[in-house]
């Protein structure tokens, strides 16, 4: 028995060994991931797959490569990538996905990654050929929240879905919840940045949410009247993902119309990127969506 407890005792501390290393281990592809070197990223976490001491492990490498491969296969597309070619990277972080939700079912990632993946096929092959996609990913976002309810980047997707698809009775879509969905990503956001948990502003958040304001164009009357009615709403729900859909109503907002505040946002989204020196390429590539969506409202 003495010889038995000394080999379980040696097991322990090797595991907790293991698990201390493979913290490092993600913490260096996060890095990776961090610096845009998306090509690195994927070779270094499929050699770090086999090095992962169990399945929980396992599957904070695969969403991870669904995340990765989501980003190269951005990087293809501004490289002039098309067609099935372009796809192709979307249906392969899927596949990742698929293998982190199996690995560990309770691990939140693994569902967003996979909704995050479909929305990129889904916007490759066009909104009226990939209509049916837009449930499915609907309902992994709605999972993604029941699990981690703070989450900001499953709102912010889940805003742009709800704007995007077409409303009652072809699809859900309806703008009023997009707004909704969109002010409680930028708070969740903005509230991880404040406390150290995010290394930059996601501008893009902000760009999202002014579009669909834009798109509402709601005056600043009916924002007032409408207030009241959704925090009655917000109040009387529990489930968090319900709750979201009337967030607007425990929100902060300025007294003046949608489109009022929309082209404010942007117009600062353009000018907070564009005092930025050296900025990443997401950023740039974030500075040029916020130009190009001024540019379509005619400003």
């Amino acid at each position: 028995m003495k010889k038995l407890s000394i080999v379980v005792l040696a097991l322990l501390i090797f595991s907790t060994f293991a698990f201390a290393d493979f913290k490092d281990t993600l913490k260096k592809a996060d890095n990776i991931y961090d610096s845009e070197q998306y090509k690195a990223d994927k070779d270094f976490l499929l050699n770090a797959v086999n090095k992962a001491p169990g399945s929980k492990e396992k599957a904070e490498v695969y969403w991870r490569l669904a995340r990765v491969v989501l980003n190269l296969g951005d990087q293809a597309e501004n490289h002039g990538i098309k067609g099935n070619e372009l796809l192709n990277y979307f249906v392969e972080g899927e596949k990742y996905a698929d293998k982190a939700i199996s690995a560990d079912p309770d691990n939140f990632n693994g569902y967003y990654w996979k909704s995050a993946n479909i929305g990129r096929w889904g916007q490759t092959k066009g909104i009226l050929n990939s209509l049916f996609k837009a449930e499915p990913m609907r309902d992994l976002l709605k999972k993604t929240v029941t699990l981690n309810p703070d989450f900001p980047d499953a709102y912010y997707v889940l805003g742009q879905l709800y704007e995007q698809v077409p409303g009652f009775p072809i699809s859900f879509g309806n703008t009023d919840f997009a707004v909704s969905l969109g002010r409680k990503a930028v708070d969740l956001y903005m509230k991880r940045y404040r406390a150290g948990l995010e290394k930059d502003i996601n501008y893009d958040f902000y760009t999202e949410l002014s579009k669909h304001l834009y798109k509402r164009n709601w005056n600043a009357g009916k924002r007032r009247r409408e207030k009241g009615k959704k925090l009655k709403k917000y109040n009387s729900l529990n489930d968090p993902f319900e709750k979201s859909l009337y967030y607007e109503g425990v929100a902060e907002e300025k007294n003046e119309s949608d489109r009022g505040e929309a082209v404010e946002m942007i117009k600062w989204v353009i000018n907070e990127l564009s005092s930025i020196q050296n900025r990443k390429t997401s950023q740039n590539d974030d500075l040029k969506e916020a130009k190009e969506t001024l540019k379509k409202w005619g400003l």
